[in-house]
Formats: C-alpha cells, sequence, structure tokens
C-alpha cells in the first residue's frame, strides 16, 4: 500500500514508540515537544518500524525529527543520510552496539561497537541531553554537529502536575523506581536500602499524575542507574519535588550548573528550558544559525607525509581519495616531489590551486622516502599527528578520524594502526576492491613487544609527531626496513601502540614491487 504524500511544510517525527505505547521518560519529552511544535507547525508522527524508502522518497522535501531509531531500517538510514535534512534527537546512545557507553573504560568504545556513524554524521544537528551525553558522544563519534540541549521537554500538564505536588508532606523515609529495566537499577537502589538498614518504599509504574503524587512524600529518592543517564527526567522531577537525589555519577543532568537548584526555583529553570529549546529547533528547522552550547575538543592538525617518485598512475587516484577523508580539513598534506622524472606536477598543482592545506614542494635531487618524511618531521610539518600518504594505498573515508580518536582519548598511547585488506590490482578503493578481506599479513596481531616481530603497524600508521624529540629521526641505514627500526626504537623506549579492530585502508601489493 502507497504511504500518504504530505505537505512539504510538514514535520515528520520518528520514533520507535509514542507516549500512547510505553509512558517512558523519552516517549514523554518526545511528546511535549511535538505538542509545543504543533503550535505553529504541521507534524506528522510515524513509528519507524513503518519508515521505508518509498515513504522518504515521496516526503524527501519534508523536515525530519529523528528519536528512537532501533527498528528504523538500514536502508532508510542510509536514504536519510543521504537525501535528507534531519535531526537526530539523541536518548539512548545509538551510536553504540551495546547501548551503554559505562562498559567501556572512560566512555570510549572500541571501533568495532561504534554503529550508525555515517546516519549520526549525515545529520543537521545531532541534540544531546546534556553536557556529559555531548562529551560521550563526540569522544566516539567524533562529529562536530553536536548540539547540548542541557533538558528535556515538559508539558504545560506535566509541570502543573510537578508544581501542584511541591509542597506535600514527606512521610516516605527512603523510595526508589521498581522496574524491570536492568538500566535503572532497581537492584542496585534495594541493596543499598537495605545495607543502610533504611525503610523503604518502592515506587511501582502507574501513570504519570500518580508517580508524582508518592514522588512527591518522598524525603529520599534512591536512584543508581547502570548505564549513562543521557539526561533522567525523573531525577530533576525528584528534586523539584523537594527530595533528596541519592546516586551515583551516571547521570548526565549532573553536568549541569543548574541541577543544584531544587523545588520552585529548579522548576522555572525547567520552564524557561522548555521555551530555550524550541527556539533552537525552530531555528534548525529554518535553516538558521544556532549556538551549539558544547566546548569541542579540537581536532589536533595531522601531518600527511607524501613522498612521490614515479607515480604517474596513481597520483590523481590517491588525491582523489584522501581529500575525501571526513576530517581533511584538520590535516596538511605535504607532498615531496623526490626529482621525479614523472609528469605528477600538473595533476599535483591542480589539486593545491584547489585546497589550502596541500603544500607541494619538487626537490632537485633524488631523494628517499626516509629523506623526505624526515624533512616533513625536521621542518615542513605543523601538525600534532603525522601519518605517511603512500600514493598507492587507500584508506576507508573516516580512517584518519578513527585514528585521531583513539590518539585524542588515550594519552598513553602514541602510534595507532589498523588493519589493512589488500589487494594486487592497483588503483582500487577501500569500499571497492578485489581483496575477499585478505589482510596485509604484518598488523594481523595485536600489539605487543613479542609481536614486534612483525612490522605491525603497517602501511597506515599515525603517531604523535612529538615521540621523535625522544626517538629520532628516521634511520638512513635501512632501505627498507627503515620504519620497522623506528617503531622498535619507540617500543624499547617505552612508547605504547594501541591496534584498531577495524579495518581502515587497503594496501597495494605490487606483485612486481
Amino acid at each position: 500500500m502507497k504511504k500518504k504524500l504530505l505537505n512539504m511544510n510538514d514535520i515528520i517525527f520518528i520514533s520507535d514508540f509514542f507516549v500512547d505505547e510505553i509512558n517512558g521518560g523519552a516517549e514523554r519529552c518526545n511528546e511535549a515537544m511535538i505538542g509545543m511544535l504543533k503550535k505553529d507547525l504541521t507534524i506528522s508522527k510515524i513509528k519507524s518500524n513503518n519508515v521505508d524508502v518509498q515513504f522518504l522518497i515521496n516526503n524527501k522535501d519534508t523536515f525530519f525529527i529523528v528519536a528512537n531509531f532501533f527498528n528504523l531500517s538500514e536502508k532508510s538510514k542510509n536514504y536519510l543520510a543521504s537525501n535528507c535534512r534531519y535531526i537526530i534527537y539523541e536518548h539512548d546512545h545509538k551510536y553504540l552496539a551495546n547501548n551503554n557507553p559505562l562498559k567501556f573504560k572512560n566512555f570510549f568504545a572500541p571501533e568495532s561497537q561504534i554503529i550508525n556513524k555515517n546516519f549520526f554524521y549525515n545529520a543537521q544537528y545531532v541534540i544531546c541531553q546534556s553536557k556529559m551525553h555531548s562529551e560521550i558522544v563526540y569522544k566516539n563519534l567524533l562529529i562536530q554537529n553536536i548540539i547540548n540541549a542541557g533538558g528535556n521537554f515538559w508539558s504545560e500538564e506535566d509541570l502543573f502536575i510537578l508544581e501542584s505536588n511541591i509542597n506535600s508532606d514527606k512521610n516516605i523515609d527512603y523510595a526508589f523506581m521498581e522496574t524491570n529495566n536492568k538500566n535503572k537499577g532497581t537492584y542496585k537502589s534495594l541493596a543499598y536500602c537495605k545495607e543502610k538498614g533504611v525503610s523503604y518504599t518502592p515506587l511501582k509504574p502507574q501513570n504519570f499524575h500518580s508517580f508524582v503524587s508518592n514522588l512527591s512524600k518522598v524525603k529520599n529518592f534512591v536512584f543508581f542507574p547502570q548505564w549513562v543517564e543521557s539526561y533522567s527526567r525523573v531525577a530533576v522531577e525528584a528534586k523539584i519535588l523537594g527530595c533528596k537525589v541519592i546516586t551515583n555519577k551516571f547521570l548526565g543532568v549532573s553536568s549541569e550548573d543548574y541541577f543544584s537548584l531544587r523545588g520552585k526555583e529548579l522548576l522555572n529553570k525547567i520552564k524557561e528550558n522548555n521555551i530555550t529549546l524550541l527556539k533552537k529547533i525552530k531555528k534548525i528547522i529554518n535553516n538558521e544559525n544556532v549556538e551549539q552550547n558544547f566546548q569541542f575538543k579540537k581536532i589536533p592538525k595531522i601531518t600527511i607525509s607524501c613522498p612521490v617518485y614515479n607515480g604517474d598512475k596513481f597520483i590523481e587516484h590517491f588525491l582523489e581519495d584522501i581529500t575525501k577523508q571526513t576530517i581533511f580539513d584538520s590535516c596538511e598534506l605535504i607532498i615531496i616531489n623526490a626529482n621525479s622524472p614523472g609528469n605528477e606536477e600538473d595533476i599535483v598543482k591542480r589539486y593545491v590551486d584547489k585546497y589550502d592545506n596541500i603544500t607541494y614542494n619538487k626537490l632537485d635531487y633524488r631523494a628517499t622516502t626516509t629523506e623526505t618524511i624526515n624533512m616533513v618531521i625536521e621542518s615542513l610539518s605543523n601538525g600534532e599527528y603525522i601519518t605517511v600518504g603512500n600514493i598507492d594505498d587507500r584508506r576507508s573515508v573516516d580512517c584518519l578520524q578513527i585514528q585521531a580518536r583513539y590518539l585524542m582519548f588515550n594519552e598513553d598511547v602514541d602510534l595507532v594502526y589498523g588493519d589493512c585488506l589488500q589487494t594486487e590490482k592497483e588503483n582500487e578503493t577501500f569500499d571497492i576492491n578485489s581483496s575477499k578481506n585478505n589482510r596485509y599479513e604484518h598488523s594481523l596481531n595485536n600489539f605487543s613487544k613479542e609481536n614486534m616481530i612483525k612490522c605491525l603497524p603497517g602501511p597506515l600508521p599515525m603517531w604523535r609527531i612529538s615521540v621523535h624529540k625522544n626517538i629520532g629521526l628516521f634511520s638512513k641505514k635501512y632501505n627498507f626496513a627503515n620504519d620497522w627500526d623506528m617503531w622498535l626504537r619507540m617500543v624499547d623506549s617505552g612508547t605504547k601502540f594501541k591496534k584498531i579492530d577495524k579495518d581502515i585502508g587497503l594496501y597495494y601489493f605490487n606483485p612486481s614491487g
């Protein structure tokens, strides 16, 4: 059955469930937002499992708000990412396969656990619920389109219910939510009450009015979530109602300054947030600039050292590939022509004219690859990280982004590498190749001193350029093992390497090389 074609000016709100099916915090927040937008705009709701590509084609000129989307098909996500204007109103860590950053040290997930990257990357904005939430999303995706909403939406009815219960008498010493959702940590809250030997009351699932009425009578609200709460409406509601909140460090809202407030003062702040958030959403819909309210950790400049010699048949394919890197604007590509007899220069100059972060140097003598990279390290680089751009190898479009993320958020790691697919056909791409999942042998093992019997970092490592202050430059003694010699010296000095658990590039195994 063909789905209805909506008007161009409609907003389509996509979610797995709506409040008439699940009375959860995310669903109440979504419904409140929908209700406020409806006052000025036309908005239609659709469940994610009812969205298909044909529906999106029929409505591609509308603006989409995507909330929870576990049931949204990959085809639909890909179509939205390539063809539509949309924001993601992020609730539940849908960029992680396990949906819980708490499972990873410092909330930093390995690359194999990152999902929906393209969908998040291509959203006009990703609306996060709090500073903590924003920081964790950024740490795992390294995307620049994050907005910290610093709050949720509450409906006028819910705000009235909260305000009506602010001055209730408190006759319950300790209480916690009774729920089968393990993430909410009912068992931990119960254990806390038993350990303290206090009288407690479980607050059973019920409608919002009844829940607030019961919560308002509680002196101490115990809440120990077992995942990172992107915000935590219930903690805010408890503080508005005058409860003391006993919790852990996993509440996103605790990173917001106003969480120190309580009672009517906190309620007024929430009302103010409603207005501020609504204005931001409307500005985004109208394609206006909005304040992101989030301080990004800047991506350090990445130097790509690129030696060129007899590279006629590779150079244009390489330049086309490297300039498509998702964070190429955070890079400097330094090309050194080692007195090549080829005709690469015209192609290189065309790219130099197009990109202001590409520099070209032509030598009047035949320099080795060792000499060119040492030249870059010693005098040409302005980067904090460095990698080598071999013109016959190719990278995944997010290779440099993935590697930079590991170095940015793992201060004890100085070099990162990953698996590389291997091909014997020149100028194939990472996405389209004949490797049949055959991988470059040396990089297969995880890092250890013993495993350095192989040159683990392979053809596409990225490392901190600062290590050369202590280790020195690449040795000129070796024609083919100068990189292996460098990595061994680094390891011997105590430098730590990290293997990324994902294919990040394509290595050209030249049969005649």
